[in-house]
């Protein structure tokens, strides 16, 4: 190669490098940003003032779940993914409106470790241990027998396990959700109605309904396709979108899925679907919101400018009795009679209120938890974008058959920074308009009780209590509250062989 080609070459290279770092930084420019339309959906942000007053107001007056409950039904119950923080939350609600222990079973695949269910009724739950990937286990477990004092009564079946791996797009990692969140529901569905459960209720996601951020498009676009998106019900009336065309593989087996328990729906086995809002809060056990920032301490963040709906777990459970209660309406025990508007669909819930921006999030954390105190590193967007990138080749290099002998798989949170988790950490503002129909309308009459600061500082109260020791101050955490709630219906005689 002569000298002229040589700097020729050189040049192109400097051209390219050049402009491709404009283009990053033009990129990291947007993704910093906060579109007109977001903030004119969450206008408001939340002030020291706000927060510290929210909080001083839950301390006082916890939230108090067990008032707003659908009344006691006399049913057996079957949580599979009880050990949870959706399942787990839907057990104690159970039993906080009346269920006795021995009505309700957990399936799961490890005993439940959650702090506020290892005493009291909670603690007296059956558990039975099985995979849903294994038809056999499943049925095995829905087939041990009940006590006799409630093996008579009608069965409802609340579905939450899955396998959340929200990263992974490729259809070579595919089979990794599929055997959990495809195969296990046609299992449990199977299982279920081996069992004679006339209500079947399953947790689902939002995500269903997400499209993938398209980040290296024009460059001259004042920000990525598909960086804000409205989320409701209304793609399950349409045709399953193809694979290439949901957010991940997890977002896919979910839509799948949803197909599956929706088609199952029949006179004597009615079924409904639960979508949770993008970010489930409100368990610090496996909490992947608020939890794992009050478990890490040190929270590193590309997303202080987006703005998402969230959730409390508690929202999410009762969604799932309410679902059941609507679908019984009109029927007799076995679950027979007119069919509801709402069997067989998927509604999305959330909590009330604007959605915030991440920010708020974070300043509400480091102004209201005790320990750790929380530090916030603020990364760039499109840096950490081109980052996940080379992560994801790294891990697809891992399992071709000669690569995987020398290339190291990604583990931990490495794992997690693919591009797919770019597209689920975008601009989504959630509407839960069809929630809230009367079950007339064709809705499941869903209420939120609380909006996401309340929510949020609650269970940081929680933690705060938890991790304070006795000396807490005089306030009262809702999980304390609700324990005692829960031990106090649980030595009620009339809860007692109901």
């Amino acid at each position: 190669m002569d000298a002229a080609t040589k700097q020729l070459l050189i040049s192109a290279l400097a051209t390219a490098l050049t402009l491709g770092i404009a283009w990053v930084w033009k990129l990291n420019t947007a993704l910093k940003q906060t579109p007109p339309e977001v903030l004119a959906a969450s206008p408001h942000r939340w002030s020291e003032k706000q927060i510290k007053e929210t909080y001083q107001r839950i301390q006082k007056n916890p939230i108090d779940w067990a008032k707003h409950l659908p009344p006691k039904l006399d049913r057996r119950y079957i949580v599979t993914g009880g050990s949870g923080g959706v399942g787990g939350t839907i057990v104690l609600h159970l039993l906080a409106r009346g269920q006795p222990p021995e009505s309700i079973r957990i399936i799961d695949f490890r005993k439940p470790e959650r702090a506020d269910m290892a005493s009291g009724p909670a603690s007296l739950v059956d558990f039975a241990q099985a995979d849903i990937s294994s038809e056999e286990a499943t049925l095995a477990v829905f087939s041990k027998p009940w006590p006799s004092s409630v093996k008579n009564l009608p069965l409802t079946v609340f579905h939450t396990a899955a396998i959340i791996v929200p990263y992974e797009r490729s259809l070579k990692t595919y089979e990794r959700v599929k055997r959990v969140n495809i195969d296990g529901v046609r299992h449990v569905l199977a299982a279920s109605q081996g069992a004679d459960a006339s209500v079947f209720v399953s947790t689902s996601s939002a995500s269903v309904a997400y499209k993938p951020v398209q980040y290296w498009g024009n460059p001259f676009r004042p920000y990525p396709h598909n960086f804000l998106q409205i989320i409701d019900d209304s793609d399950f009336d349409l045709p399953l979108r193809p694979h290439n065309e949901f957010f991940s593989n997890y977002a896919h087996a979910k839509g799948v899925a949803e197909r599956l328990i929706s088609a199952a729906n029949r006179d004597g086995f009615r079924t409904g679907i639960v979508r949770p809002a993008n970010g489930i809060y409100g368990s610090s056990y496996g909490d992947q919101v608020v939890g794992m920032c009050l478990r890490a301490g040190t929270v590193p963040t590309w997303m202080r400018n987006i703005a998402q709906n969230f959730v409390a777990a508690g929202h999410v459970s009762l969604a799932h009795m309410l679902f059941e209660t609507a679908l019984l309406q009109g029927t007799t025990t076995n679950g027979k009679g007119r069919m509801p508007g709402c069997a067989g669909r998927a509604f999305t819930v959330t909590d009330a209120g604007a959605p915030p921006l991440f920010d708020d999030f974070y300043n509400l954390l480091k102004i209201t938890a005790e320990t750790p105190r929380i530090e916030i590193v603020y990364l760039q967007p499109a840096v950490m974008l081109v980052l996940a990138h080379a992560v994801e080749w790294i891990a697809l290099a891992s399992r071709m058959p000669v690569l995987r002998r020398v290339v190291p798989r990604p583990r931990g949170d490495l794992a997690m920074l693919q591009p797919a988790t770019f597209s689920a950490s975008t601009h989504f503002l959630a509407a839960d308009a069809a929630a809230r129909r009367s079950v007339a309308e064709g809705g499941i009459g869903y209420v939120p009780v609380h909006d996401t600061m309340e929510g949020m500082c609650q269970q940081v109260l929680d933690w705060n209590v938890e991790h304070r020791g006795s000396g807490d101050l005089g306030s009262r955490s809702s999980a304390e509250s609700f324990a005692k709630r829960v031990r106090n219906v649980g030595t009620m005689p009339a809860a007692v062989g109901a």
